[in-house]
Protein backbone atom coordinates (compact mmCIF):
# COMPACT_ATOMS: atom_id res chain seq x y z
CA UNK A 1 0.00 0.00 0.00
CA UNK A 2 1.38 3.35 -0.90
CA UNK A 3 1.54 5.72 1.83
CA UNK A 4 0.68 9.59 1.99
CA UNK A 5 2.60 12.21 3.66
CA UNK A 6 2.75 16.19 3.79
CA UNK A 7 5.87 18.68 4.11
CA UNK A 8 6.38 22.15 3.07
CA UNK A 9 9.34 21.38 0.99
CA UNK A 10 11.01 18.56 -1.18
CA UNK A 11 14.30 18.67 -1.71
CA UNK A 12 15.92 16.11 -3.61
CA UNK A 13 19.75 15.66 -3.29
CA UNK A 14 22.05 15.90 -0.17
CA UNK A 15 24.81 17.26 -1.72
CA UNK A 16 25.60 20.87 -1.31
CA UNK A 17 23.25 22.52 -2.55
CA UNK A 18 20.31 20.46 -1.17
CA UNK A 19 21.88 20.18 2.46
CA UNK A 20 22.51 24.09 2.42
CA UNK A 21 19.45 24.99 1.46
CA UNK A 22 17.42 22.01 3.44
CA UNK A 23 19.72 23.98 6.67
CA UNK A 24 18.31 27.40 5.55
CA UNK A 25 14.99 26.11 5.28
CA UNK A 26 14.54 24.71 8.70
CA UNK A 27 15.82 27.76 9.95
CA UNK A 28 13.29 29.89 8.53
CA UNK A 29 10.47 27.48 10.06
CA UNK A 30 9.80 25.56 6.79
CA UNK A 31 8.73 21.78 7.28
CA UNK A 32 11.53 20.10 4.95
CA UNK A 33 12.17 16.47 3.37
CA UNK A 34 15.29 16.23 1.79
CA UNK A 35 15.78 12.85 -0.11
CA UNK A 36 19.11 10.98 -1.46
CA UNK A 37 19.10 8.08 -3.89
CA UNK A 38 22.79 7.51 -1.99
CA UNK A 39 24.19 6.08 2.02
CA UNK A 40 25.36 8.01 4.52
CA UNK A 41 28.16 9.51 4.46
CA UNK A 42 30.10 6.99 6.86
CA UNK A 43 29.19 4.07 4.02
CA UNK A 44 30.34 5.83 0.81
CA UNK A 45 33.42 3.50 0.23
CA UNK A 46 34.60 2.98 -2.94
CA UNK A 47 36.44 -0.19 -3.38
CA UNK A 48 38.50 1.31 -6.79
CA UNK A 49 39.92 3.40 -4.15
CA UNK A 50 40.92 0.49 -1.91
CA UNK A 51 42.82 -1.49 -5.03
CA UNK A 52 39.60 -3.48 -5.49
CA UNK A 53 37.43 -3.26 -9.02
CA UNK A 54 34.40 -1.04 -9.67
CA UNK A 55 31.37 -3.20 -9.69
CA UNK A 56 28.76 -0.16 -8.78
CA UNK A 57 28.12 -0.50 -5.57
CA UNK A 58 24.37 -2.30 -5.95
CA UNK A 59 23.53 0.60 -8.52
CA UNK A 60 24.08 3.68 -6.44
CA UNK A 61 27.75 4.32 -7.13
CA UNK A 62 29.21 6.13 -4.06
CA UNK A 63 31.39 8.54 -5.60
CA UNK A 64 28.22 10.58 -7.01
CA UNK A 65 25.27 9.72 -4.35
CA UNK A 66 25.14 9.74 -0.94
CA UNK A 67 24.72 12.09 1.75
CA UNK A 68 27.42 15.12 0.91
CA UNK A 69 27.48 14.72 -2.89
CA UNK A 70 30.14 16.01 -4.29
CA UNK A 71 31.71 16.54 -1.17
CA UNK A 72 32.63 12.91 -0.62
CA UNK A 73 33.13 11.85 2.96
CA UNK A 74 37.42 11.18 3.34
CA UNK A 75 38.72 13.07 0.11
CA UNK A 76 39.82 16.57 -0.04
CA UNK A 77 37.96 19.45 -2.08
CA UNK A 78 38.56 22.40 -3.82
CA UNK A 79 36.74 25.59 -3.19
CA UNK A 80 36.11 28.29 -5.70
CA UNK A 81 34.55 31.70 -5.35
CA UNK A 82 33.46 33.85 -8.08
CA UNK A 83 34.15 34.94 -10.57
CA UNK A 84 34.58 30.85 -10.74
CA UNK A 85 30.94 30.25 -12.39
CA UNK A 86 30.35 34.10 -13.58
CA UNK A 87 26.64 33.41 -15.33
CA UNK A 88 25.30 32.33 -11.99
CA UNK A 89 27.40 35.17 -10.32
CA UNK A 90 25.22 37.55 -13.15
CA UNK A 91 21.60 36.16 -12.31
CA UNK A 92 22.00 36.56 -8.87
CA UNK A 93 23.97 39.89 -8.98
CA UNK A 94 27.39 40.11 -7.85
CA UNK A 95 27.31 42.21 -4.20
CA UNK A 96 24.19 38.99 -3.46
CA UNK A 97 26.44 36.80 -4.52
CA UNK A 98 29.62 36.93 -2.67
CA UNK A 99 26.76 37.32 0.26
CA UNK A 100 25.37 34.10 -0.13
CA UNK A 101 28.96 32.69 -0.63
CA UNK A 102 29.93 34.03 2.37
CA UNK A 103 26.90 32.58 4.40
CA UNK A 104 27.58 29.14 2.38
CA UNK A 105 30.91 28.99 4.25
CA UNK A 106 30.05 29.70 7.32
CA UNK A 107 26.99 26.99 7.45
CA UNK A 108 29.79 24.73 6.25
CA UNK A 109 33.86 25.41 8.09
CA UNK A 110 31.91 27.74 10.86
CA UNK A 111 32.94 31.41 11.12
CA UNK A 112 36.85 30.61 10.56
CA UNK A 113 36.76 29.22 7.22
CA UNK A 114 40.09 28.79 5.01
CA UNK A 115 41.80 31.70 3.36
CA UNK A 116 41.02 32.09 -0.47
CA UNK A 117 44.05 32.72 -2.86
CA UNK A 118 44.22 33.75 -6.06
CA UNK A 119 46.76 33.42 -8.95
CA UNK A 120 50.56 32.77 -7.30
CA UNK A 121 51.99 33.64 -10.52
CA UNK A 122 51.29 35.05 -13.91
CA UNK A 123 54.30 34.04 -15.95
CA UNK A 124 52.74 32.74 -18.61
CA UNK A 125 51.18 34.02 -22.07
CA UNK A 126 48.15 31.80 -21.50
CA UNK A 127 44.79 33.79 -20.50
CA UNK A 128 44.94 32.04 -17.35
CA UNK A 129 41.24 32.21 -15.65
CA UNK A 130 41.62 33.89 -11.92
CA UNK A 131 39.60 33.68 -9.25
CA UNK A 132 39.94 32.92 -5.53
CA UNK A 133 40.18 29.56 -4.62
CA UNK A 134 41.30 27.31 -1.31
CA UNK A 135 41.46 23.55 -0.70
CA UNK A 136 40.30 21.34 2.22
CA UNK A 137 42.08 18.58 3.33
CA UNK A 138 40.39 15.16 3.99
CA UNK A 139 40.44 16.21 7.54
CA UNK A 140 38.72 19.03 7.26
CA UNK A 141 35.84 17.78 4.20
CA UNK A 142 34.90 14.81 7.83
CA UNK A 143 34.78 17.60 9.58
CA UNK A 144 32.13 19.44 7.61
CA UNK A 145 30.14 16.95 6.91
CA UNK A 146 29.91 15.85 10.20
CA UNK A 147 28.66 18.85 10.91
CA UNK A 148 26.07 19.36 8.61
CA UNK A 149 24.95 15.78 8.82
CA UNK A 150 24.51 16.10 12.53
CA UNK A 151 22.99 19.70 12.24
CA UNK A 152 19.98 18.51 9.70
CA UNK A 153 19.58 15.23 11.77
CA UNK A 154 19.13 16.59 15.12
CA UNK A 155 16.68 19.64 13.73
CA UNK A 156 12.97 18.47 13.94
CA UNK A 157 11.98 20.90 10.96
CA UNK A 158 14.13 18.48 8.23
CA UNK A 159 13.01 14.51 7.90
CA UNK A 160 16.86 13.21 6.14
CA UNK A 161 15.58 10.08 4.50
CA UNK A 162 18.83 8.77 2.73
CA UNK A 163 18.61 5.50 0.22
CA UNK A 164 15.21 6.79 -1.28
CA UNK A 165 14.47 7.65 -4.98
CA UNK A 166 11.62 9.77 -6.64
CA UNK A 167 10.45 8.33 -8.98
CA UNK A 168 7.56 10.72 -10.06
CA UNK A 169 6.63 14.30 -9.67
CA UNK A 170 3.87 15.79 -10.67
CA UNK A 171 1.93 19.20 -10.49
CA UNK A 172 -0.86 19.05 -8.02
CA UNK A 173 -4.13 20.38 -9.42
CA UNK A 174 -4.06 22.71 -5.87
CA UNK A 175 -0.45 23.96 -6.23
CA UNK A 176 2.10 22.38 -5.32
CA UNK A 177 3.65 18.97 -6.33
CA UNK A 178 2.70 15.28 -5.62
CA UNK A 179 6.20 12.78 -5.85
CA UNK A 180 6.55 9.30 -5.50
CA UNK A 181 9.32 7.90 -2.92
CA UNK A 182 10.56 4.32 -3.39
CA UNK A 183 13.17 2.45 -1.48
CA UNK A 184 13.34 -1.26 -0.65
CA UNK A 185 10.22 -1.60 1.44
CA UNK A 186 8.74 1.66 0.88
CA UNK A 187 6.41 3.03 -1.08
CA UNK A 188 5.30 6.51 -0.29
CA UNK A 189 3.33 9.76 -1.56
CA UNK A 190 4.60 13.11 -0.62
CA UNK A 191 2.46 16.17 -1.19
CA UNK A 192 4.72 19.44 -1.25
CA UNK A 193 4.58 22.86 -1.64
CA UNK A 194 7.94 23.16 -3.23
CA UNK A 195 10.46 21.40 -4.86
CA UNK A 196 14.21 22.25 -4.39
CA UNK A 197 16.20 19.88 -7.55
CA UNK A 198 19.62 19.33 -6.35
CA UNK A 199 20.29 15.95 -7.87
CA UNK A 200 23.69 16.14 -8.90
CA UNK A 201 25.32 14.10 -11.36
CA UNK A 202 23.62 10.63 -10.70
CA UNK A 203 20.32 12.26 -11.19
CA UNK A 204 21.24 13.97 -14.87
CA UNK A 205 19.51 11.59 -16.93
CA UNK A 206 16.05 11.76 -14.49
CA UNK A 207 16.56 15.64 -14.32
CA UNK A 208 16.07 16.09 -18.10
CA UNK A 209 13.25 14.03 -18.64
CA UNK A 210 11.73 16.24 -15.73
CA UNK A 211 12.52 18.95 -17.52
CA UNK A 212 10.69 17.84 -20.86
CA UNK A 213 8.16 16.54 -19.52
CA UNK A 214 6.93 19.67 -17.02
CA UNK A 215 8.13 21.59 -20.18
CA UNK A 216 10.69 23.63 -18.12
CA UNK A 217 12.07 26.38 -20.24
CA UNK A 218 15.95 25.79 -21.09
CA UNK A 219 18.50 25.28 -23.67
CA UNK A 220 20.00 22.15 -25.15
CA UNK A 221 23.54 21.86 -23.34
CA UNK A 222 26.74 21.41 -25.77
CA UNK A 223 28.52 18.33 -24.23
CA UNK A 224 32.32 17.82 -23.89
CA UNK A 225 34.56 15.05 -24.18
CA UNK A 226 37.32 14.31 -21.56
CA UNK A 227 40.17 12.40 -20.93
CA UNK A 228 42.58 12.60 -17.85
CA UNK A 229 46.36 13.25 -18.43
CA UNK A 230 48.31 11.70 -15.18
CA UNK A 231 51.56 12.21 -14.29
CA UNK A 232 54.33 12.19 -12.09
CA UNK A 233 53.83 15.48 -10.03
CA UNK A 234 56.90 16.92 -11.11
CA UNK A 235 55.74 17.71 -14.88
CA UNK A 236 52.82 19.35 -13.13
CA UNK A 237 54.05 21.59 -10.14
CA UNK A 238 54.81 24.51 -12.18
CA UNK A 239 51.01 24.68 -13.84
CA UNK A 240 50.00 25.00 -9.88
CA UNK A 241 52.34 28.00 -9.10
CA UNK A 242 50.74 29.38 -11.57
CA UNK A 243 47.11 28.64 -10.78
CA UNK A 244 46.36 25.88 -7.98
CA UNK A 245 42.87 24.98 -10.12
CA UNK A 246 44.66 26.18 -13.82
CA UNK A 247 41.97 26.28 -16.26
CA UNK A 248 42.36 27.69 -20.02
CA UNK A 249 40.32 27.68 -22.59
CA UNK A 250 42.06 27.23 -26.32
CA UNK A 251 40.15 26.96 -29.80
CA UNK A 252 42.75 24.39 -31.97
CA UNK A 253 41.88 23.06 -35.66
CA UNK A 254 38.42 24.42 -35.11
CA UNK A 255 37.62 22.80 -31.63
CA UNK A 256 37.10 24.47 -28.19
CA UNK A 257 39.25 22.47 -25.70
CA UNK A 258 39.60 23.39 -22.28
CA UNK A 259 41.71 22.41 -18.76
CA UNK A 260 39.35 20.88 -16.24
CA UNK A 261 39.64 19.57 -12.52
CA UNK A 262 43.97 20.48 -12.58
CA UNK A 263 44.99 18.00 -9.59
CA UNK A 264 48.28 19.05 -8.35
CA UNK A 265 48.27 19.22 -4.67
CA UNK A 266 51.19 18.83 -2.13
CA UNK A 267 49.65 14.92 -2.21
CA UNK A 268 49.47 15.23 -5.82
CA UNK A 269 45.50 14.43 -6.71
CA UNK A 270 43.30 11.27 -7.06
CA UNK A 271 41.41 9.99 -9.74
CA UNK A 272 38.02 8.57 -8.96
CA UNK A 273 35.53 6.05 -10.70
CA UNK A 274 31.54 7.70 -10.85
CA UNK A 275 29.60 4.89 -11.94
CA UNK A 276 26.20 5.33 -14.01
CA UNK A 277 25.44 2.09 -14.70
CA UNK A 278 26.16 1.00 -17.87
CA UNK A 279 29.17 2.90 -18.23
CA UNK A 280 31.75 4.47 -15.57
CA UNK A 281 33.73 7.41 -16.12
CA UNK A 282 36.17 9.47 -14.48
CA UNK A 283 36.26 12.75 -11.76
CA UNK A 284 39.32 14.26 -9.98
CA UNK A 285 39.78 15.16 -6.62
CA UNK A 286 42.98 17.23 -5.16
CA UNK A 287 45.15 15.74 -2.46
CA UNK A 288 45.95 19.23 -0.17
CA UNK A 289 47.91 17.56 2.28
CA UNK A 290 51.04 16.19 1.87
CA UNK A 291 50.95 11.78 1.22
CA UNK A 292 53.18 9.05 -0.36
CA UNK A 293 51.44 10.18 -3.85
CA UNK A 294 53.81 11.38 -6.58
CA UNK A 295 51.00 11.48 -9.41
CA UNK A 296 49.11 14.07 -10.31
CA UNK A 297 46.62 14.74 -13.05
CA UNK A 298 44.29 17.05 -15.16
CA UNK A 299 41.89 16.85 -17.77
CA UNK A 300 41.20 18.03 -21.38
CA UNK A 301 37.72 18.30 -22.27
CA UNK A 302 36.83 19.13 -26.18
CA UNK A 303 33.33 20.44 -27.06
CA UNK A 304 31.40 17.95 -29.74
CA UNK A 305 29.67 20.08 -32.42
CA UNK A 306 28.71 18.81 -35.83
CA UNK A 307 30.49 20.19 -39.46
CA UNK A 308 27.77 23.06 -38.93
CA UNK A 309 28.86 24.11 -35.47
CA UNK A 310 25.35 22.94 -34.13
CA UNK A 311 25.50 20.96 -30.61
CA UNK A 312 25.88 17.15 -30.68
CA UNK A 313 22.99 15.61 -28.37
CA UNK A 314 22.35 13.12 -25.97
CA UNK A 315 21.33 10.50 -29.31
CA UNK A 316 24.60 11.48 -31.18
CA UNK A 317 27.05 10.41 -27.65
CA UNK A 318 25.74 7.42 -27.29
CA UNK A 319 25.86 6.26 -30.44
CA UNK A 320 29.43 7.68 -31.51
CA UNK A 321 31.32 8.02 -28.06
CA UNK A 322 29.37 5.46 -25.35
CA UNK A 323 28.85 2.80 -27.13
CA UNK A 324 32.05 2.48 -28.97
CA UNK A 325 33.77 3.08 -24.99
CA UNK A 326 31.94 0.22 -23.80
CA UNK A 327 33.13 -2.17 -26.49
CA UNK A 328 36.95 -0.92 -25.03
CA UNK A 329 36.74 -3.22 -22.25
CA UNK A 330 36.36 -7.05 -22.58
CA UNK A 331 36.06 -8.05 -18.99
CA UNK A 332 34.20 -5.66 -17.89
CA UNK A 333 32.32 -3.52 -20.51
CA UNK A 334 32.10 0.61 -20.07
CA UNK A 335 34.92 0.69 -17.54
CA UNK A 336 37.91 3.31 -17.78
CA UNK A 337 40.57 2.32 -19.58
CA UNK A 338 44.47 3.46 -19.99
CA UNK A 339 46.32 4.40 -22.75
CA UNK A 340 50.19 5.27 -22.92
CA UNK A 341 50.54 8.25 -24.12
CA UNK A 342 53.17 8.14 -27.58
CA UNK A 343 50.44 5.21 -28.23
CA UNK A 344 47.60 7.70 -27.45
CA UNK A 345 49.67 10.61 -29.55
CA UNK A 346 49.66 8.12 -32.49
CA UNK A 347 46.74 6.37 -32.61
CA UNK A 348 48.12 2.64 -32.20
CA UNK A 349 48.76 0.36 -29.63
CA UNK A 350 52.01 -1.47 -28.95
CA UNK A 351 51.54 -1.24 -24.84
CA UNK A 352 48.84 -3.64 -24.09
CA UNK A 353 48.88 -3.92 -20.39
CA UNK A 354 49.65 -2.33 -16.92
CA UNK A 355 52.30 -4.33 -16.42
CA UNK A 356 53.86 -3.01 -19.37
CA UNK A 357 52.85 -0.11 -18.94
CA UNK A 358 54.58 0.59 -16.07
CA UNK A 359 58.13 -0.84 -17.38
CA UNK A 360 57.64 1.75 -19.94
CA UNK A 361 56.23 4.78 -18.15
CA UNK A 362 58.29 3.80 -15.18
CA UNK A 363 55.46 3.96 -12.21
CA UNK A 364 52.17 2.09 -11.93
CA UNK A 365 49.05 4.07 -12.53
CA UNK A 366 47.24 5.27 -9.34
CA UNK A 367 44.45 3.04 -10.00
CA UNK A 368 44.90 -0.31 -10.64
CA UNK A 369 41.13 -1.17 -12.27
CA UNK A 370 42.09 -0.72 -15.90
CA UNK A 371 42.60 -2.34 -19.09
CA UNK A 372 44.83 -1.16 -21.16
CA UNK A 373 42.97 -0.07 -24.85
CA UNK A 374 42.99 2.45 -27.82
CA UNK A 375 41.02 5.09 -26.27
CA UNK A 376 42.37 7.79 -29.15
CA UNK A 377 40.45 5.23 -31.91
CA UNK A 378 37.08 6.22 -30.35
CA UNK A 379 37.87 10.07 -30.84
CA UNK A 380 36.90 11.78 -33.66
CA UNK A 381 39.56 12.79 -35.66
CA UNK A 382 39.22 16.56 -35.04
CA UNK A 383 38.94 16.37 -31.23
CA UNK A 384 42.12 13.71 -30.95
CA UNK A 385 43.63 16.38 -32.83
CA UNK A 386 42.57 19.43 -31.13
CA UNK A 387 43.34 17.60 -27.37
CA UNK A 388 47.13 16.63 -28.92
CA UNK A 389 47.92 19.74 -29.69
CA UNK A 390 46.75 21.54 -26.51
CA UNK A 391 48.39 19.15 -24.72
CA UNK A 392 51.59 19.86 -26.82
CA UNK A 393 51.28 23.35 -25.83
CA UNK A 394 50.17 23.13 -22.14
CA UNK A 395 52.93 20.30 -20.74
CA UNK A 396 55.90 23.02 -20.96
CA UNK A 397 53.53 25.29 -18.92
CA UNK A 398 52.52 22.93 -16.28
CA UNK A 399 56.66 21.59 -16.31
CA UNK A 400 57.97 25.04 -16.36
CA UNK A 401 60.33 23.62 -19.13
CA UNK A 402 59.89 22.06 -22.55
CA UNK A 403 59.37 18.30 -22.35
CA UNK A 404 62.66 16.30 -22.52
CA UNK A 405 62.90 13.30 -24.16
CA UNK A 406 61.15 10.30 -22.41
CA UNK A 407 59.47 12.69 -20.71
CA UNK A 408 55.79 11.92 -22.42
CA UNK A 409 56.55 8.04 -21.97
CA UNK A 410 55.73 8.88 -18.47
CA UNK A 411 51.87 10.00 -18.83
CA UNK A 412 48.84 7.75 -18.67
CA UNK A 413 46.00 9.18 -20.69
CA UNK A 414 42.88 7.77 -19.37
CA UNK A 415 39.03 7.89 -20.32
CA UNK A 416 36.55 8.21 -19.88
CA UNK A 417 34.99 11.78 -19.16
CA UNK A 418 32.36 13.94 -20.32
CA UNK A 419 30.56 17.18 -18.95
CA UNK A 420 28.39 19.68 -19.72
CA UNK A 421 25.43 17.37 -19.93
CA UNK A 422 23.33 19.42 -18.23
CA UNK A 423 20.30 21.36 -19.73
CA UNK A 424 20.61 25.38 -19.33
CA UNK A 425 17.74 26.28 -17.56
CA UNK A 426 15.27 29.50 -18.08
CA UNK A 427 15.44 30.72 -14.17
CA UNK A 428 14.98 33.55 -12.52
CA UNK A 429 17.07 35.26 -9.87
CA UNK A 430 15.79 33.75 -6.93
CA UNK A 431 16.49 29.80 -8.80
CA UNK A 432 13.22 29.82 -9.55
CA UNK A 433 12.16 27.56 -13.33
CA UNK A 434 9.47 28.30 -15.41
CA UNK A 435 7.54 26.41 -13.29
CA UNK A 436 6.18 28.38 -10.32
CA UNK A 437 7.54 26.58 -7.37
CA UNK A 438 10.05 24.13 -8.58
CA UNK A 439 13.09 25.37 -8.00
CA UNK A 440 17.00 24.39 -9.17
CA UNK A 441 20.71 24.35 -7.78
CA UNK A 442 23.66 22.89 -8.11
CA UNK A 443 24.19 20.86 -11.40
CA UNK A 444 20.55 20.88 -12.37
CA UNK A 445 20.71 24.82 -13.47
CA UNK A 446 23.28 24.09 -16.51
CA UNK A 447 25.09 26.97 -15.28
CA UNK A 448 27.51 26.48 -13.31
CA UNK A 449 29.74 23.83 -11.55
CA UNK A 450 31.30 24.02 -8.33
CA UNK A 451 30.82 23.27 -4.19
CA UNK A 452 30.11 26.54 -3.27
CA UNK A 453 28.38 27.50 -6.10
CA UNK A 454 25.67 24.93 -5.88
CA UNK A 455 25.71 26.16 -2.47
CA UNK A 456 25.06 29.46 -2.76
CA UNK A 457 22.36 28.23 -5.16
CA UNK A 458 20.56 26.10 -3.01
CA UNK A 459 20.50 29.00 -0.55
CA UNK A 460 19.10 31.88 -3.13
CA UNK A 461 16.40 28.73 -3.72
CA UNK A 462 15.35 28.52 -0.45
CA UNK A 463 15.40 32.59 0.46
CA UNK A 464 12.83 32.97 -2.21
CA UNK A 465 10.70 30.05 -0.78
CA UNK A 466 10.88 31.21 2.97
CA UNK A 467 10.06 34.87 1.31
CA UNK A 468 7.03 33.96 -0.53
CA UNK A 469 3.46 34.03 1.01
CA UNK A 470 1.25 31.14 0.29
CA UNK A 471 -2.19 31.60 0.98
CA UNK A 472 -3.87 28.30 -0.13
CA UNK A 473 -3.25 25.52 2.56
CA UNK A 474 -1.83 22.61 1.19
CA UNK A 475 -3.99 20.27 -0.34
CA UNK A 476 -7.07 22.71 0.16
CA UNK A 477 -8.91 25.42 -2.30
CA UNK A 478 -9.12 28.25 -2.68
Amino acid sequence: MTSRTTADVLVIGAGPAGMLAADRLAQGGARVLLVDAGRVHTRRICPVDRGKSCHGCRGICNVISGFGGSIHFGDGVKLSRFPSGRRLAELLGAERADALTDDALERMCGIAWPAFRRALSHSTALAVKDYPITSLDSTQVRAVIEHLHARLARTEQVDLRLGVQVTDLQPDDHAGFTARLQAPGVDEQVAVRYVVAAVGRRGQRWWATQVRRLGLAHTAPTPSVGLRFEAPLELLRHGALVHDDFKVTLVRHGVKVKTFCFCAGPGGGRIKFTDYGNHTLLDGHVIPEASTSSLGNFALLAQLRDEHGSPRNAEWVEEHLLRPYRSLRSDRPGKPVLQWYPDWRDKQLTCTDLEDFAQRAGHAPSLSDYQVANLAAILPDAVHTAMRAVFEELMPVFAGHPLEAGQAQRIAVIGLELESLWDELALSEHMETSFPGLYAAGDCTGLAQGILQAAVAGLAAADHVLATTVPVPLGGSA
